[in-house]
């Protein structure tokens, strides 16, 4: 029975990010807090996904760590393919393959005993308006219509955006995904007849034959179950990704040699930089809402906690500035941009010249090492590139040329160059975000002139 429809911080969805928020807040307990999800107590946190996670996001962020049976596999490393299978980077650092469903729940049954309401099975539809001020939301329960009022609304549920959509198209936290900006994926959890030999390695094939403007991935869980999935591009007109699973990757022996299919399941995944604004007056928008996942890899969960994590300081700032406006909720931004933002930012450049590369090319760039493993753990945890690597590709090029007389190998020079000089200007604007609303609009215009300028220059 709903006694009291008011609360102080209303979440929707419930998912890494909505589940983490309401954990952070419960830690104070001076909140009223409701949490909205439209799945059950055993259903939480259901998204597909590859469930990898680096062990330094809980560290860094305060959060609990996965134990006993939250944990199906723990991690050491990951190796990434080249399309001819012929090279191979590894590259070491602790992490989780996680039971969602089981580490979701303890989650957020903490947050729950510390206080935060839960109302599951519930469909948000949207915002709700009161003097042209956003004041809550419209839930359904029990095909039941009811409104719940809150002093700031956080919109949690992934890329539906399903308060965010709703939102003044003048808001900056109010801008559309756009589909080639994001990954269709699909990925089925199996039973093997074998033992894997190295359960403890992720591993990521890239290949634009059969995961076009993405990769496929091949993650144990323990010594005869895997993870096993793919994602393409959206908005390019490519075939389902579960058509490409059945027709291409099932007929693999390592996928073939299965006993059973565990679950299966898609979804899609922005790879792009986070929303320009996550905050604006009395609103918050995190995890897929926000578009915080890394780019090249659409790992979401690591960037979903961290997106939380500084909602959690901006609300907190909020209260006790005794007003929920963009001003007060503003140090979610700064935060959150200097934290992962940059290099979210910087990633996203290095996704769109991915996605250029033919097989051919990738092959070229491992083999060659142009860019080797220490380049790629640098993308993957500064978002930069190496200025040693465009160097010594100058040499490799060059050399290779000499020896095969051939013409393709100059535009992928120029390419790479490209790239490390637009990585760095985005870096920089970045660095220069700002500190409050005010110099938002320039800011954003920088962003978008440097966005406009890399895709003309690679694209010629």
């Amino acid at each position: 029975m709903i006694v009291n429809n008011d609360y102080d911080v209303i979440i929707a969805g419930s998912g890494p990010s909505g589940s983490t928020l309401a954990y952070f807040l419960s830690q104070k307990k001076s909140y009223k807090v409701a949490v909205f999800d439209s799945r059950s107590w055993e259903d939480l946190w259901g998204k597909p996904c590859g469930n990898a996670i680096g062990k330094h996001h809980f560290f860094e962020l305060g959060i609990p760590e996965p134990q006993g049976d939250e944990i199906k596999q723990t991690v050491t490393g990951i190796s990434i393919i080249s399309p001819s299978e012929h090279v191979e980077f590894r590259i070491y650092g602790e992490g989780y393959i996680i039971d969602r469903k089981k580490f979701g729940t303890r989650l957020l049954k903490t947050a729950v005993d510390n206080g935060v309401e839960f109302y599951p099975r519930t469909q948000v539809l949207g915002p709700v308006f009161e003097n042209a001020k956003l004041a809550g939301i419209k839930v359904k329960i029990n095909d039941k219509i009811e409104e719940f009022k809150g002093k700031i609304i956080v919109d949690a549920t992934g890329t539906a955006g399903v308060i965010r959509r709703y939102l003044p198209k003048e808001w900056p936290v109010s801008e559309e995904l756009d589909p080639k900006d994001s990954d269709i994926a699909y990925r089925e959890i199996v039973k093997l007849n074998y033992e894997i030999k190295e359960p403890s390695i992720l591993k990521i094939y890239l290949n634009q034959k059969v995961s076009p403007g993405g990769y496929w991935w091949y993650f144990p869980e323990g010594i005869d179950s895997a993870n096993i999935g793919l994602g393409v591009q959206g908005g390019m007109g490519y075939p389902n990704p579960k058509l490409i699973y059945e027709n291409l990757l099932s007929k693999r022996p390592e996928i073939r040699s299965k006993k059973e299919v565990i679950s299966s399941g898609g979804a899609q995944v922005p790879t792009r930089r986070p929303l320009d604004s996550l905050v604006w007056d009395n609103f918050i928008a995190i995890g897929d809402s926000a578009f915080a996942v890394n780019p090249v890899h659409g790992g979401g969960m690591g960037y979903a906690m961290i997106s939380a994590y500084w909602a959690s300081k901006g609300i907190e700032n909020a209260f006790e500035k005794g007003e929920p406006n963009r001003f007060n909720l503003w140090i979610t931004n700064v935060g959150y941009m200097k934290m992962i933002g940059t290099k979210q930012a910087s990633l996203e450049l290095t996704r769109m010249f991915l996605q250029r590369l033919s097989d051919e090319e990738l092959d070229f760039i491992m083999e060659k090492k142009i860019v080797d493993e220490n380049d790629v753990d640098i993308l993957g945890r500064k978002g930069e590139l190496n200025e040693s690597a465009i160097e010594k590709s100058v040499k490799i090029v060059s050399d290779f040329f000499k020896i095969l007389k051939m013409t393709s190998k100059p535009s992928l020079l120029l390419k790479l160059r490209t790239l490390s000089t637009f990585m760095n200007k985005m870096k920089n604007a970045y660095n220069e975000y700002p500190e409050t609303p005010y110099g938002l609009s320039r800011w954003k215009e920088n962003v978008a002139e440097i966005l406009k300028n890399f895709k003309a220059e690679i694209k010629a």
